[in-house]
């Protein structure tokens, strides 16, 4: 073992041989149950570089250290840039399996850190990380003020899957969850009730936390207790985490107790760019409105995205000033199995039965089987609780798949197309539509144009970092004056089965003059 060690000159080369190596000899359904995602050791230095020197006393905190790579990257940093006495680590890790490997590696980083003369205190916590600092969510007990522990730094990547809202880690930490929450967004949470005055956190996560229903809880808490100074972006997602197969949108953010007026934003292709990245600096408020109550954070990554959020903020209205709604398809299909029909007419006895394959941009393809997905429903009075009246509406996929060009993919529905009194939408559409009314020809055209173009696909993607593509997060878009997106309509219509250039000529020449 001591010749082993020799081969390596810091922690952080050690905790990344020794890392591989477990990755090689372990399941990818024990790393994808466990949430394991090693970090390649230039992404663990990169990170480790962001922090700033604060004392010659530090400690730190790794709530899901994995091997310590980032740990070791983070004290290898510090130490070039100040001079450090003492250190004090405090390392969290369920999973049995890797608990050998993170005390090799500590006991290297201890051995390595005594040649320099640097105290180190270091505590390898078996708990759950959740579970065990959930306190800090409620500090006032019986006997007065239970002092929660604080740390100079937190450096984290922290696992990522969902958890449903009964497990006990969601319910303890139940400040930061709505709906179905994802466990790093409880990492970072509670990460950020643990930073000292002039604490520093640093995490690598997916970026679906910056906007959607389902961050809403944790974004109010997390921006409420840090603020941003730096963000990373990685333009190809395959790249960083290839030694465990993920296809994942990630960032990298540091943020501080310290109020920031400013954010930057680096971007590189994946981890082999990272000495070099582009750099682009922003006001924090151009990126996000910390009084609002969603506090949607935008991550552009490049010029045009840039200017496309000016656009945006130029204009003042939603739909809903237009008396024009966004819902969801009411049609859940396994609850509504009685219902469905694969085989028949549209009548009065069946409706035709939307589904997200149906789906395409500008153009909806009916019928169109796939699989054995039923395109009928039955009208009775059973049913008629998730089918709608047969009008003018827009469909757009609540869904896209991650190799798509476009996130928003919809198309319009006009209530001519089908001779019946109610349709189907499937819960996987979302649907626009003017209660108590009808849309007309234009607005549905040019409503649909907007959603297709490039111009809002661009946009949506400066806060969207997943492939879901929520109701709410469609509400929240500014639109352009009603007027303008009639003429829009009026100009698509006259195109037949408009594409990808035609719809973008003509939103330009309307927007952008």
């Amino acid at each position: 073992m001591i010749k082993l060690k020799q081969k390596y000159k810091t922690p952080s080369e050690y905790a990344e041989f020794l890392g591989l190596e477990y990755a090689r000899t372990t399941s990818n359904k024990h790393k994808k149950d466990n949430g394991q995602f090693f970090t390649p050791k230039q992404i663990a230095d990169f990170m480790g570089d962001l922090a700033s020197p604060q004392s010659d006393k530090i400690s730190i905190l790794d709530p899901g250290c994995g091997t310590g790579i980032l740990s070791c990257s983070l004290i290898e940093k510090l130490i070039q840039k100040s001079n450090i006495t003492e250190i004090e680590l405090s390392l969290f890790e369920t999973d049995e399996e890797i608990i050998s490997v993170i005390r090799k590696v500590v006991h290297f980083l201890d051995s390595w850190l005594s040649t320099k003369n640097i105290q180190f205190k270091y505590h390898i916590n078996r708990t759950d990380f959740i579970i065990e600092k959930a306190k800090v969510f409620n500090t006032s007990t019986l006997f007065g003020c239970e002092k929660v522990k604080q740390y100079d730094y937190i450096i984290s990547n922290p696992p990522y899957f969902k958890i449903p809202k009964s497990d006990k880690r969601a319910l303890v930490a139940k400040e930061l969850v709505y709906g179905q929450p994802n466990i790093y967004s409880l990492f970072m949470g509670i990460a950020a009730k643990l930073l000292k005055e002039n604490g520093e956190l640093i995490f690598i996560t997916p970026r679906s936390f910056a906007a959607g229903n389902y961050f809403k809880a944790f974004r109010q808490s997390f921006f409420n207790d840090v603020s941003v100074s730096n963000i990373h972006i990685f333009e190809s997602r395959n790249k960083m985490f290839k030694n465990d197969n993920v296809l994942q949108e990630n960032i990298i953010l540091r943020a501080t107790k310290q109020t920031n007026t400013e954010i930057k934003i680096t971007v590189s292709e994946c981890d082999k760019g990272l000495n070099s990245p582009t750099k682009k600096v922003f006001k924090t408020s151009s990126l996000i409105d910390l009084k609002s109550k969603d506090k949607i954070l935008f991550i552009p990554s490049n010029n045009n995205e840039t200017s496309t959020i000016e656009i945006f903020k130029k204009w003042q209205n939603t739909l809903n000033d237009f008396n024009i709604q966004i819902s969801t398809g009411p049609v859940v299909a396994f609850r509504c199995a009685e219902f469905l029909r694969t085989e028949g007419s549209i009548n009065g006895l069946f409706s035709p039965l939307i589904w997200l394959h149906n789906v395409r941009e500008m153009k909806l393809i009916y019928p169109l089987q796939k699989g054995e997905k039923p395109g009928l429903i039955v009208n009775s009075e059973e049913s008629r609780k998730v089918l709608l009246k047969n009008k003018n509406y827009i469909l757009i996929r609540r869904f896209s798949s991650k190799e798509d060009k476009s996130r928003l993919v919809c198309c319009p529905f006009f209530s001519s197309n089908f001779d019946t009194e109610f349709v189907g939408f499937e819960n996987h559409l979302n649907y626009v539509h003017r209660p108590n009314g009808n849309l007309s020809d234009n607005e549905i055209w040019g409503i649909s144009a907007l959603y297709n173009s490039s111009l809002f696909n661009t946009y949506f993607r400066t806060f969207n970092g997943n492939t879901q593509v929520g109701a709410t997060e469609l509400k929240q878009i500014k639109m352009p004056p009603l007027d303008d997106i009639i003429l829009i309509g009026n100009e698509i219509k006259k195109i037949n089965n408009p594409l990808k250039q035609d719809i973008d000529t003509i939103v330009n020449e309307v927007l952008l003059k």
